[in-house]
């Protein structure tokens, strides 16, 4: 799941600025510190997928471990961007975040499986361990609604701090 941060211009003059310099350290900080502006996001999307997960099961707990949140920024000639990518590692893949934000938790059964007793695949076992649980749909989306002015306003304050630092000189 992706979410990308308002401030476009701003964001694209100043790193065009910071190119200009030539600054390479100077455009590590900024990095760091947009980085940093989306930490009241991941929060609150943490704290939806927490109130949303079933407990019964343990999936919270599982997801909760498992979320991870990367933010990446592109600053190209013509535009900029900061963007939050949330996704979950699981045993032996990737979990299925964007199922969970639609609202539906694919997960395995206890004893879901049977052997076959009759037929041409007598002998065999029939596995279908798999059950769809349905779930409050939109975790990530109220996540980051409920923090995107939060970050907006710190994603402003880093880049007046690097504008004034540019101007300084």
């Amino acid at each position: 799941m992706e979410f990308h941060i308002g401030g476009r211009a701003q964001l694209h003059a100043v790193a065009k600025a910071i190119r200009e310099t030539g600054d390479k350290g100077l455009g590590r900080q900024m990095s760091r510190a947009l980085a940093k502006t989306t930490l009241p996001i991941q929060t609150q999307i943490d704290a939806e997928a927490a109130k949303v997960m079933p407990v019964r099961g343990g999936y919270q707990a599982v997801l909760s471990k498992s979320l991870r949140h990367k933010t990446s920024q592109r600053t190209g000639s013509r535009s900029a961007t900061v963007r939050l990518i949330t996704y979950a590692d699981g045993t032996g893949e990737r979990r299925d975040v964007e199922s969970l934000e639609k609202g539906e938790l694919r997960h395995p059964v206890f004893g879901r499986s049977r052997r076959i007793r009759r037929g041409a695949r007598a002998g065999s076992v029939d596995l279908n361990p798999w059950a769809v649980t349905k779930i409050r749909a939109g975790f990530h989306q109220r996540g980051t609604d409920n923090a995107a002015d939060e970050a907006t306003k710190n994603l402003g304050v880093v880049l007046d701090d690097f504008a004034a630092r540019l101007a300084k000189g």
